[in-house]
């Protein structure tokens, strides 16, 4: 996989899911950043494990993304279906800021567990620090990818459209013991836009998300 966030190589932990991050990157949804779930994984684990020896390690699993509106819509219609997953949703200007993550607080994703020592946390998912990343993420398709280009080529135009419609997404699945819920999100995700294509559905995502805020589920 090759994005304009890594041109380097996968990582050991990246090759476990890089299968289905390639079928959803092929599906128009970008990911920048991800893990697998883990439940009490040794600490000496050689893909998964950290840390000091005889530990034991946890994550969430983690996805985050660029994605087109129609996308966007879809996936927060059929989010209700699954009550562990936290999601944050960002345009390029911070206009649109939306997420399930009540007060905004931060979410762990990765801790460790270790003989002698208090909870070891490294990673987390914070919303603010996600909504001010989105200016270095947005910058990037344009000041580094897209300045490769001529800047009426086809390929140049179509950067900047990515970097001016698209929105920067994150999901976290809070049910790690039962493993990993995102790929099924997606998949229903994809299946609702399919669905609302052929229903002819009008309703921004801008409206959808006003509607959604008056509720005490989003914030």
């Amino acid at each position: 996989i090759r994005t304009p966030w890594c041109d380097e190589e996968l990582n050991a932990e990246t090759h476990l899911i890089k299968d289905k991050l390639s079928k959803f990157n092929k599906m128009g949804i970008l990911t920048i950043n991800s893990q697998p779930s883990a439940n009490g994984v040794p600490s000496s684990d050689p893909v998964l494990g950290w840390g000091p020896s005889n530990g034991y390690v946890y994550q969430k699993a983690y996805l985050e993304f660029f994605t087109c509106e129609s996308n966007v819509l879809a996936l927060l219609s059929i989010l209700g279906r699954f009550p562990g997953v936290n999601f944050q949703v960002v345009n390029k200007d911070g206009s649109l800021n939306f997420t399930n993550i009540k007060d905004k607080k931060p979410v762990a994703v990765t801790w460790g567990v270790f003989k002698g020592r208090e909870i070891t946390q490294p990673t987390v998912v914070d919303p603010v620090a996600f909504n001010c990343w989105r200016t270095e993420a947005f910058g990037i398709w344009c000041e580094q990818w897209g300045k490769l280009y001529e800047p009426d080529s086809p390929s140049r135009k179509l950067i900047e459209n990515i970097s001016e419609t698209y929105y920067l997404v994150n999901l976290v699945d809070n049910d790690y013991p039962k493993g990993n819920c995102l790929w099924e999100v997606l998949e229903d995700m994809i299946a609702r836009k399919k669905l609302n294509e052929r229903a002819e559905v009008k309703q921004s995502l801008r409206d959808w998300v006003e509607i959604q805020k008056k509720s005490c589920l989003y914030y």
